[in-house]
Formats: C-alpha cells, sequence, structure tokens
C-alpha cells in the first residue's frame, strides 16, 4: 500500500482506495442527459397535472438521517454510518386521485466515519422527485433525487483537513420509501441507493425517516 497518498480515504482509514473517478466522459454525459431529461419530463407533467386539476398540497419534511458508504455492495470495512438530519421543503401534484408527482428540494449530509473524531462529511442539496401510490391515509413511493455536493469536509484526530482531491460533485440516488398522512402530519421512511461512483468504485447509501408538515 501506498501510504504517501492523501485521499480521504487513506488519511481517516489508511485507505485503500483511490479517488481516481472511472466513469468515462461519455458515458457520463449520457447519463446527465438522462437526468436532464426525466427532470424536465417530471415538471412538465406536474405543470400538467396542475393546470388541469389544481390539486397540490407543500409543505416542510424533515428527520433523522443515516448515511454510508459502500463499494461493490459492501460497506467500507473499518467505517461506521454517518449520522445526521435532514431537511427541506416537498410539492405534491396530484395526477390521478391515488397517484402522485412529488417535488421539493432539500440539505443534508452523507460520508462516513471511523470514530467522531475522524470522519468524511459531504453536504448536498438535492432535488427530490417521485411517484407517490396512495390507498387511504398510507401510500408507497419511488424516484430519483438529483444531488449537489456544496460542500466536502475531512476530520483527522478531530481537526479539519481539506482533501487532495475531492469526491464527485453530482449524484442521482434512486429511492423507494412509504409512509402515513393523518390529517396534515406525514410520517414516512426512504431508502436510498447512489447511482454514480463517487470515488473508485464508492457509492453512497442512506436512510431517511421522519415527518412531514402540510400547509
Amino acid at each position: 500500500m501506498d501510504t504517501g497518498f492523501k485521499s480521504p480515504y487513506m488519511q481517516i482509514e489508511t485507505f485503500a482506495l483511490s479517488q481516481t473517478i472511472i466513469i468515462k466522459p461519455f458515458v457520463m454525459r449520457k447519463l446527465n442527459s438522462f437526468v436532464l431529461a426525466a427532470f424536465l419530463l417530471t415538471v412538465s407533467i406536474g405543470i400538467h397535472a396542475q393546470k388541469k386539476d389544481g390539486g397540490k398540497v407543500g409543505g416542510i419534511r424533515f428527520g433523522y438521517h443515516s448515511a454510508a458508504m459502500y463499494d461493490d455492495g459492501s460497506k467500507l470495512s473499518g467505517t461506521k454510518n454517518h449520522q445526521g438530519f435532514y431537511l427541506g421543503f416537498f410539492r405534491d401534484n396530484k395526477l390521478i386521485p391515488a397517484l402522485h408527482l412529488g417535488t421539493g428540494l432539500e440539505y443534508f449530509q452523507n460520508g462516513y466515519r471511523v470514530d467522531n473524531e475522524n470522519k468524511l462529511v459531504l453536504h448536498y442539496l438535492s432535488v427530490p422527485l417521485n411517484i407517490k401510490a396512495k390507498l387511504g391515509p398510507v401510500f408507497a413511493l419511488t424516484g430519483f433525487a438529483p444531488s449537489f455536493k456544496v460542500s466536502e469536509k475531512v476530520f483527522i484526530d478531530g481537526a479539519k483537513s481539506t482533501p487532495d482531491e475531492k469526491s464527485k460533485g453530482f449524484d442521482v440516488p434512486f429511492h423507494l420509501g412509504a409512509g402515513v398522512k393523518i390529517l396534515f402530519i406525514t410520517i414516512e421512511a426512504r431508502y436510498h441507493w447512489g447511482i454514480i461512483e463517487l470515488h473508485n468504485g464508492v457509492k453512497s447509501q442512506y436512510l431517511q425517516i421522519g415527518a412531514g408538515v402540510s400547509f
């Protein structure tokens, strides 16, 4: 192992992974084009639904956020989940009585920790897009959450350090979730799987459990 390499992975846990991104430019262009097209399509559907029916509900959502990083489906050796919170707002547009298109904007932190003094923290702004199917007060949802990294911090023995090479600045996690809505209060859980490699083979996964308040 080359102990002189200074990526956050080596700095925190004698990391054995480099941060060379292996996604080819052509694939990235195709993926970004797909994400843009999907975003424009869902926004167009939402605008059409509002014009047709006018059925929409907005509010804030917040709660517990637990994230980790995985390599080939396994959590990085020697690491623990980074735990924090998520906070944002949402809007649900009714397509038909039992089906809604959800959009929004939210903030959260991903990353991992070896202990409280040694950790990697990635700050994101996300634009969740989902389809929600309702049966009475119970619902299930699925979709994507295009996420843009706004900051990256590495802590070594409690001191903040700037990595020589940073993580990829964009991800498009796929998510599944379920919940229940009673009056104007929603309780829900969502699990996200990152699609884009942030480092050499490393992707994010995270769990959100929280509440929403509709206006």
